[in-house]
């Protein structure tokens, strides 16, 4: 289903201004997490070497790349936020969780220097699902101008990267994209099973905690 959505979204290149295709692209994306991050980037870079565009041309494909997801950052963090909130609310009682320790942890995250650079560099770094770090901040609360700021700079580091890659198009930078998006999917998938796992042992724990109180 991905696969065809991603083949979809790239058809449209030939179709669309590439300034409308990154932004378009970008938001789809990040919305809809398992569609690879750096296959529109690297393809809208190889397109503009294509067209003949200078690297200093590449700069406004980064902002409005790096616009297009942020915009759709926005919309997982809200959601996260609110469907998140909304579940552990509901069946936080069973894993000893709160809304209110949830919101207490995030809260210590208040904007130091040391919160924008791990932010950031959670949002720069290509192996890192784009969509987890989003959904991270919406869960625990992260101050929004904090959200935004830092996803903005780091998305804009992270699309500069690989239109570069795919502007340039070696064949060692490109086999190094691949193996980023192939250790995107594994890190998607290692955060879903340590998220399964966590709430598994807090559910057995308060459980266990029930039974020796009893």
């Amino acid at each position: 289903m991905f696969t065809e959505i991603e083949a979809m979204l790239i058809s449209y290149i030939e179709v669309l201004p590439l300034e409308i295709f990154v932004f378009v692209a970008s938001f789809i994306e990040e919305v809809i997490a398992p569609v690879p991050s750096s296959a529109v980037l690297l393809i809208s870079g190889s397109f503009a070497a294509v067209q003949e565009r200078t690297l200093l041309e590449l700069i406004p494909l980064v902002l409005i790349a790096a616009l297009g997801k942020t915009i759709g950052a926005i919309l997982v963090y809200h959601l996260s936020d609110k469907i998140g909130g909304a579940v552990i609310t509901r069946f936080g009682k069973f894993f000893g969780v709160t809304h209110e320790a949830i919101t207490d942890f995030g809260q210590k995250i208040t904007g130091s220097p040391k919160d924008y650079f791990l932010l950031v560099a959670f949002r720069a770094l290509p192996v890192i699902p784009s969509a987890v770090v989003s959904i991270g901040c919406g869960l625990l609360k992260i101050p929004f101008y904090l959200f935004i700021t830092t996803t903005l700079i780091g998305t804009v580091l992270r699309d500069a990267i690989f239109l570069y890659i795919g502007y340039r198009g070696t064949q060692v930078l490109s086999t190094f994209a691949t193996h980023s998006t192939n250790i995107e999917s594994i890190i998607q998938a290692i955060f879903l099973a340590a998220l399964a796992a966590s709430l598994a042992y807090f559910y057995f724990k308060r459980k266990t905690s029930n039974s020796t109180t009893h």
